[in-house]
């Protein structure tokens, strides 16, 4: 078997050395050729320079791990391509109106989700903020990035839209994250929302020492695809996701991101005792989850009959929360007015408002609320709400909430539930509320075709309370188990690979 993949990989990066696979001048607009028998379509490829991603190799042409994966698609798929390497805003437009053009590589995010179609995931990012060292900012919530003179970031990539989504009026937009790195060097601009998975190779090739910046504060993991027209034909889509799934069993996409320096995403043998240790990984996460929410549930209970919390002045309610805060560091509490506005520990009044947000109504007619998945308004992280009301002679009179950081709840899972297990939970609106990857936190299900394995799997499990359940998802056969909550009304889900 090894010397199979071996084979695969050496014919892979033969065959690429001899493929035209980009150009950083002006490519024919129907860039890719069809050959008889590959079902697909002329498309235009288009990237930027996002190293180690994509960028510009020493002859000009497009290289780097997503380039490489997707060259090797197209190999697979017997078609030749010339990649065309242009500054993201220009290329995201190109994407978005079309005809039949193929952006990588591009975060999927809820907003873009109906813009595009999708093959991937390709890679994933953590979107960063950075501030130039020595500059004594200390940021703990996207609210407070706010205050501090301008953001750089580039045009049209999904960090700027998730500025605007967030309602920034200090963005200060540029072409590509190198022009955002001088800004912020050259001070102006007080930080740069970059990303985790390039910073150091832009840096590198602007000759800035690694050190004169520094990450003050992560917000969010974003897996990266490969973004399609919406005009390309259900043929397209299916095939190149075939080809990408076909690199992944066969070890080729592993090997493209050693290549890179990324570590492989080797999936390690099955335990014969799969099954077993699987309802164990369920337990882990059902007490685990559902007792970090009630750590927090309770004591709200507690709070809200306090004469402090029911007297609605934020002074008096501040120091309560406060030291649960302490106790809980993995969430953000805050307190909220029947109209919305709201206050934290961290921000005291903020900018955002609640009113929209679907629990909100039921909060307000005196409901408890627990599970609901939302992206924060106050820290930009993927949280799980716990919201009690509080009552005042028969009404209610304010809101006391916490928001539980999803992302760090997976990672404790992660360090808990050994590979080669995956993990997920659905909360009861259809989001993923866990992940093993973390990039699919807060990802809607609803996206996920009802006719594909794994979209008829979650149908089942969402159907039931527990069970077991067989599907396929990017390009592998899991086994799964599953069970759901009482008090999130989460289906927790653990799967293995067929051994």
């Amino acid at each position: 078997m090894k010397q199979a993949g071996y084979l695969i990989i050496a014919v892979f990066f033969v065959t690429a050395s001899v493929i035209t696979c980009g150009c950083t001048t002006s490519c024919p607009s129907a860039a890719e050729t069809s050959k008889p028998g590959t079902g697909n379509v002329s498309l235009r490829v288009i990237t930027e320079e996002f190293p180690p991603l994509s960028y510009a190799g020493q002859d000009g042409k497009a290289t780097g791990l997503a380039t490489d994966v997707v060259s090797g698609i197209l190999i697979r798929l017997n078609q030749n391509a010339a990649i065309e390497i242009l500054p993201w805003s220009e290329g995201y437009d190109l994407a978005r109106a079309g005809p039949r053009v193929a952006l990588f590589s591009t975060g999927r995010t809820a907003e873009r989700e109906q813009l595009f179609r999708w093959v991937g995931p390709i890679a994933s990012v953590d979107y960063v903020f950075y501030a130039r060292n020595g500059s004594s900012l200390q940021i703990n919530s996207i609210e407070a990035a706010k205050k501090f003179g301008y953001v750089g970031v580039v045009k049209e990539d999904a960090r700027h839209q998730f500025l605007q989504e967030n309602r920034f009026d200090n963005i200060a937009t540029c072409e590509r994250d190198a022009e955002c790195l001088r800004s912020l060097m050259a001070g102006s601009t007080a930080l740069w929302f970059g990303s985790s998975v390039n910073a150091a190779d832009v840096a590198n090739n602007e000759g800035i020492d690694r050190a004169a910046f520094q990450p003050v504060y992560t917000v969010r993991t974003v897996e990266m695809f490969i973004a399609f027209s919406n005009d390309t034909p259900d043929s397209v889509i299916k095939n190149w996701q075939d080809a990408l799934d076909s690199m992944k069993r066969d070890g080729t996409f592993d090997a493209i991101r050693k290549k890179y320096g990324f570590t492989p995403a080797l999936v390690p043998a099955v335990p014969a005792s799969a099954d077993a240790l699987a309802e164990q990984a369920l337990n882990i996460m059902v007490a685990q989850t559902d007792g970090q929410l009630k750590a927090i549930l309770r004591p709200f209970e507690v709070l809200a009959i306090t004469t402090d919390v029911q007297s609605g002045r934020w002074q008096a309610v501040r120091p309560l929360l406060a030291t649960l805060e302490g106790n809980e560091p993995d969430a953000r509490t805050w307190y909220a007015l029947p109209d919305g506005s709201y206050y934290t520990v961290v921000d005291d009044l903020t900018s955002a408002n609640l009113r929209s947000r679907s629990y909100f109504p039921a909060v307000l007619a005196g409901k408890e609320s627990v599970g609901t998945v939302v992206v924060s308004y106050s820290t930009g992280k993927n949280t799980a709400i716990v919201a009690v009301p509080v009552m005042n002679q028969g009404s209610v009179t304010g809101v006391l909430g916490a928001s539980v950081y999803l992302d760090t709840l997976t990672d404790t899972l992660r360090n808990e539930i050994p590979e080669p297990f995956m993990f997920f939970a659905i909360d009861a609106e259809g989001k993923f509320a866990l992940h093993s990857v973390r990039g699919q936190i807060s990802r809607d299900i609803s996206v996920i075709g009802g006719d594909t394995s794994f979209g008829k799997a979650i149908a089942l499990i969402r159907r039931s309370d527990s069970g077991t359940v067989e599907f396929d998802d990017g390009g592998v056969h899991y086994l799964a188990r599953f069970r759901s909550s009482p008090l999130t009304g989460w289906r927790f889900v653990v799967a293995w690979p067929e051994a």
